[in-house]
């Protein structure tokens, strides 16, 4: 089986796809069609896709069939090219064949009739005698419809039987390549992560977050806009968190909510996520224009890192080279003297009261 064909295949008819579920929408109903459509994400437009990882962020089984599939698809995708041996491909061509003829009236699917049938029972006779063969009518209308989808069903379990047992050869035989390693002196110390976001809240509505992450001492500044109805920024750190509501001068604190999850940009824990395997090098790719290296990390995601091992984009939905949808608007190294010291001032501002900020879109 050569890994490298790049045809694409048929996709679902959109009118056979179930339609998809609101935001928020919950039930085993909604499990089924979110599952479905994670077959197909990275064929989805971007605001589809993000109506499917929403419910998977907050669906811990569809999270993990997102998992699965990922891991599935990525191990598919990092099998050798290779191809089979010529007995292969003969025996597959004669099992199609074979069911091609019978389909159509041929071959084994005529009834032999007459003194040969009787002698090859045990009931004599002479050989000679021509035998007639009566064929078997061609099936007709449903029964042919039923007859091609059993062949399909064949030869496409034929094919996974057959792609399972060259990955099972391919993790015992194949030699391990060299382990990937971030350079002992990287140091993402002296430079801001800066990373601007567009989400889609509960009822469809596009709101933006920008992200100033300082890796040297993990405090962050967050700012999430919905325009004309949503203007929040938080401010600190892992021990604490300072929220302001920008439009009604509100602060609150220990407003981690509104903060991010910024561990993918930690470089302390990448380095131990891939020594103890929870993250894992998959290969060079490139990415708007610019070569990368990827790396899954333990959510899922993948991480994109230039030649200099600095973070470019995260991607998700990434089944192999050149998929995946970026997660990030924009992501910049900045250097901190570029970043005003006040982007890290978690005083209570002049005019603010402090109440409860408004629910997060």
């Amino acid at each position: 089986m050569n890994n490298t064909y790049s045809d694409q295949l048929p996709m679902p008819d959109a009118e056979h796809m179930p339609p998809l579920p609101k935001l928020g929408e919950v039930g085993p109903h909604v499990c089924e069609t979110v599952q479905l459509y994670l077959g197909v994400l990275s064929d989805l437009t971007t605001d589809e896709a993000e109506i499917v990882l929403a419910h998977v962020r907050a669906c811990a089984d569809c999270a993990a069939v997102q998992r699965l599939m990922q891991g599935t698809m990525h191990i598919v995708a990092g099998l050798p090219d290779s191809m089979p041996s010529a007995r292969v491909d003969e025996a597959v061509m004669a099992v199609i064949a074979a069911r091609g003829g019978r389909q159509r009236g041929e071959g084994d699917a005529s009834v032999p009739l007459g003194r040969e049938s009787f002698r090859q029972a045990g009931g004599g006779g002479d050989a000679s005698v021509p035998t007639p063969r009566i064929p078997a009518p061609a099936p007709t209308g449903r029964r042919r419809v039923v007859l091609r989808w059993r062949t399909l069903v064949a030869v496409a379990m034929a094919a996974v039987l057959l792609l399972s047992l060259m990955t099972m050869m391919h993790f015992l035989i194949a030699p391990q390549g060299q382990a990937f390693t971030l350079p002992a002196t990287l140091s993402w110390n002296g430079y801001v992560v800066y990373h601007s976001e567009t989400r889609i809240d509960a009822r469809g509505v596009r709101y933006h977050v920008d992200t100033y992450y300082d890796p040297s001492n993990g405090r962050v500044h967050v700012e999430t806009v919905l325009p004309g109805s949503v203007d929040v920024v938080a401010v600190g750190d892992d021990k604490s968190m300072l929220g302001m509501d920008m439009m009604h001068h509100v602060a609150q604190w220990d407003a981690n909510g509104w903060s991010n999850d910024e561990s993918m940009f930690n470089l302390a824990e990448i380095r131990n996520d891939l020594k103890t395997s929870r993250a894992a090098f998959i290969d060079k790719d490139v990415f708007r224009g610019q070569a990368v290296y990827r790396i899954r990390c333990s959510n899922g995601l993948i991480l994109l890192l230039n030649m200099r091992y600095e973070p470019v984009n995260v991607l998700r939905g990434a089944v192999g080279p050149g998929t995946g949808e970026p997660i990030y608007d924009a992501l910049l190294m900045m250097p901190f003297s570029h970043v005003s010291s006040d982007m890290w001032n978690m005083s209570v501002p002049a005019g603010f009261r402090m109440g409860t900020l408004p629910g997060k879109p």
